[in-house]
């Protein structure tokens, strides 16, 4: 995915593990990167749910290292896209790549939701929809963007 940095250079898909405070640590953030001037920010879609899962660990005072990854499906999502070398794909294409792979990920958690559900264990079932209901709101404000 190459979008335009400041410095006008393209940025790419890159993951970074944040440290904050020297307590807390949130490995494999999705970031786009400048090669050239090595500027970077986090993506977009996924600030929000950086914040809210610092502001977790404060309140929890739990210290050590979260992968993101881990705790995050749309981050899960992109990457597994990074790890098969598709980020290099031009940004309208990525874009819809992405999309696909977000809805794949919802046809995967949809069976695992029932699975869950057949097996009675209601605390995996809420997971799963909190997982569901992340991806869903990502898939449907791409395609309402794409569709504008």
């Amino acid at each position: 995915m190459h979008l335009f940095c400041r410095c006008g250079q393209s940025m790419t898909l890159s993951f970074r593990m944040l440290v904050f405070e020297n307590m807390y640590q949130i490995d494999l953030v999705p970031i786009l990167e400048c090669e050239d001037c090595s500027y970077y920010e986090l993506i977009p879609s996924i600030k929000q749910d950086v914040t809210r899962l610092l502001a977790e660990l404060k309140e929890q005072s739990r210290e050590g290292r979260v992968v993101f990854t881990s705790v995050n499906e749309l981050a899960s999502v992109l990457y597994d896209i990074y790890k098969s070398g598709q980020e290099l794909l031009e940004v309208s294409s990525f874009n819809t790549f992405l999309v696909e792979k977000c809805e794949e990920r919802i046809n995967l958690l949809l069976d695992l939701y029932g699975y869950a559900s057949r097996a009675g264990d209601a605390d995996w079932m809420e997971e799963i929809s909190f997982r569901l209901a992340a991806l869903s709101s990502f898939v449907k404000k791409r395609q309402f963007l794409e569709t504008k």
